[in-house]
């Protein structure tokens, strides 16, 4: 059944999407990204690898959440579902700029424990929802990181 259904996401899976190119890019340091997302999320376990990281406008990051095609996809319980939209498009946004200040994230929602992402733009923090490409700032949401990895 596994090779069925991979079958069917092949087209959409992280490899086969068309390269996106981002109009600009901006560096931030891996400690002053930690020092953000901390202050934001006091709580939360945040894995941060990199000395440096990418980060775009908040235009750019809309621009390329309506290019891409993961909100097409259909959400299939316990098979394709909020962890595997999170880690899909992380591994989109990672494609698209190496190293880009975007994570994905578990944590309290409006909906309950659910699996989500999260961006670094314009020195804001933005929660996304790759099943829908909704985007909200982090102090107007209801979302409530405790893992968090860039």
């Amino acid at each position: 059944m596994w090779n069925i259904i991979k079958k069917i996401l092949q087209p959409y899976i992280c490899d086969r999407q068309p390269h996106f190119k981002f109009k600009e890019t901006y560096d931030i340091s891996g400690s002053e990204l930690r020092r953000v997302i901390s202050s934001a999320y006091p709580s939360a376990r945040i894995y941060i690898a990199d000395a440096i990281y990418k980060y775009v406008s908040y235009d750019e990051l809309v621009r390329w959440l309506n290019e891409d095609s993961l909100d097409q996809m259909r959400w299939v319980k316990n098979i394709w579902d909020c962890d595997n939209f999170a880690v899909e498009s992380y591994c989109r946004a990672h494609k698209a700029v190496g190293n880009l200040a975007y994570g994905e994230c578990w944590g309290n929602t409006p909906i309950g424990y659910h699996a989500f992402c999260l961006a670094y733009c314009d020195g804001k923090i933005k929660i996304i929802e790759p099943q829908n490409d909704d985007t909200k700032d982090w102090k107007k949401s209801d979302y409530k990181p405790d893992f968090i990895k860039i």
